[in-house]
């Protein structure tokens, strides 16, 4: 059953991008659910490398400029994040707001506010797993090089 928490990051999500996640090319797959103009839904998975919490309000993305998502978030219609913080999914309701492109970055770069956070539990069934990737053997350096190069842009 989902509860509302408030309004605030709570630490069980904080902890998810922690210093050590984010220098591993491995980790949980985030939904980030936009809508489009006519209404539909639009889920966009994004990493550790492309989301940055700043504190428990406030968390800045990174997309790709021209892509669905980025319109959706451009016209600044309510966002919803989803995460699996074991034994508990979270619900993160965000407003975006556009940043400036930052320095030698092709990407779109949203601040977020958040606006509302429900938790998921499963009493007696608890998420054990979050949604995860692992970079191929050939490309761990590159994620962790792209990664390293996106919290530079979302720290901008």
């Amino acid at each position: 059953m989902s509860v509302r928490i408030g309004d605030q990051l709570p630490p069980p999500v904080l902890q998810l991008f922690g210093p050590a996640e984010s220098e591993r090319p491995e980790g949980q797959c985030f939904l980030l659910v936009t809508v489009d103009a006519d209404g539909c839904p639009r889920p966009c998975m994004l990493s550790v490398g492309d989301l940055c919490p700043l504190d428990d309000r406030r968390l800045r993305a990174a997309v790709w400029p021209g892509s669905r998502s980025a319109a959706n978030l451009d016209s600044r219609r309510p966002a919803l994040l989803t995460l699996a913080a074991p034994p508990d999914v979270f619900h993160v309701r965000l407003t975006p707001a556009r940043l400036p492109d930052a320095p030698g970055s092709p990407l779109a770069r949203f601040e977020f506010t958040v606006t509302g956070v429900d938790r998921d539990g499963h009493e007696g069934m608890p998420v054990t797993r979050p949604m995860w990737f692992a970079a191929r053997p050939d490309r761990r350096e590159d994620v962790l090089a792209l990664w390293r190069e996106q919290r530079r842009v979302l720290l901008h």
